[in-house]
């Protein structure tokens, strides 16, 4: 294995960044971009702490993914017994599981997250290991899930601000999750013919933040206020959480307009060719011409105060394998990662036709 380092020099400025003063009332809090998870503000991000109701962007993505959402539920006593926000559904009735979603996100009812972990899990402890499988795959380190709705009288949730963040982000990878949490309204009709409408208590979304276009309330006694918020300008996709919060609608708001005002996306690779600048190196590797499959962008200041590099490391030369990686870097910091492959001398045929060849045969 070797390095071939600067395959391509970006040019974005020199590597003396210093991060702006920004000040919010929340204890703990952050602001995360959706595309490529690169954290652009950040205090006390890893201290676990109380979530209370931000808890049901897992509870919705985990029965998003786990369950056929047209289906009816039926309610329980359990389900309508539970404590705080409630939906005040009726026992016996039934309802659409992509209703009880609906009602989750919007108006948090936490009746709704004890049916919805019911029915997807087949009882409340396995939809809650289901939650706990999720965290662990997301990357979630630093987060315990005990239930499904985030009450802490009896059971608790424990969790971080950048572990929400990964929640989140994952989260809006999915559309449906997305359909679900960009409504300020939903209407609902129960198997009996109740009716409900939900309008949600996530303020920004509601329309008081124009570029909101997703995120969840949450409050206990011991978690105090809780809140996470995607925001979208057109250019940029924005996800910020606060924990304990003091103001923390304006410390969204804060943090969205300084990351829209000091942060863009720029692309760093295309599809195709890699320019080699050193060339003697990449042909005592023997190979003729690398390639990558992917585009890859990344998040960087407006003011071109940060570097971005990128380190190509060959690893093998077998045949068909993907011969090695092309690290992206920031200020020289690893921040993303994509395969390589490459082209040994080509006897028949132009080595772009074959280039083709082998794209469509992907």
């Amino acid at each position: 294995m070797f390095i071939l380092t600067a395959v391509l020099l970006v040019g974005y400025g020199t590597n003396n960044y210093v991060h702006a003063a920004l000040d919010i009332s929340s204890d703990c809090g952050i602001l995360m971009e959706q595309t490529t998870g690169r954290v652009l503000y950040e205090k006390c991000i890893d201290e676990q702490m109380y979530i209370a109701s931000i808890t049901k962007i897992l509870t919705t993505i985990v029965a998003i993914e786990n369950a056929d959402l047209d289906v009816w539920v039926e309610i329980t006593y359990e389900d309508v017994y539970q404590v705080g926000s409630s939906l005040y559904m009726v026992v016996g009735d039934r309802m659409l599981l992509k209703d009880l979603l609906y009602g989750l996100m919007l108006r948090s009812g936490n009746d709704a997250a004890w049916a919805i972990a019911r029915h997807v899990g087949g009882d409340v402890d396995s939809f809650v290991a289901m939650m706990n499988e999720k965290a662990a795959e997301i990357g979630m380190t630093n987060s315990i899930f005990q239930n499904p709705s985030g009450l802490d009288e009896t059971t608790f949730n424990l969790s971080t601000a950048y572990d929400m963040a990964l929640a989140q982000r994952y989260a809006m990878n999915n559309p449906i999750f997305r359909e679900i949490t960009q409504e300020s309204l939903h209407k609902a009709t129960s198997e009996r013919g109740k009716t409900f409408t939900w309008k949600s208590k996530h303020r920004l979304v509601n329309g008081s933040y124009q570029y909101a276009i997703s995120g969840k309330t949450g409050f206990t006694e011991q978690a105090r206020r809780t809140l996470v918020t995607s925001a979208n300008n057109g250019e940029l996709e924005l996800i910020v959480v606060t924990i304990k919060g003091g103001d923390d609608w304006n410390d969204h708001i804060h943090m969205f307009k300084y990351g829209f005002k000091n942060f863009n996306m720029r692309k760093v690779t295309d599809i195709g060719e890699l320019r080699i600048i050193e060339q003697d190196l990449l042909e005592q590797a023997g190979f003729d011409r690398l390639f990558i499959r992917e585009e890859r962008s990344v998040v960087l200041r407006n003011d071109n105060s940060e570097s971005v590099k990128k380190h190509l490391v060959l690893a093998t030369d077998e045949p068909g394998e993907a011969v090695g990686t092309l690290e992206i870097l920031i200020n020289d910091e690893i921040v993303d990662t994509l395969p390589v492959y490459a082209f040994s001398e080509i006897s028949t045929g132009s080595w772009w036709q074959r280039f083709l060849d082998w794209l469509v045969g992907f």
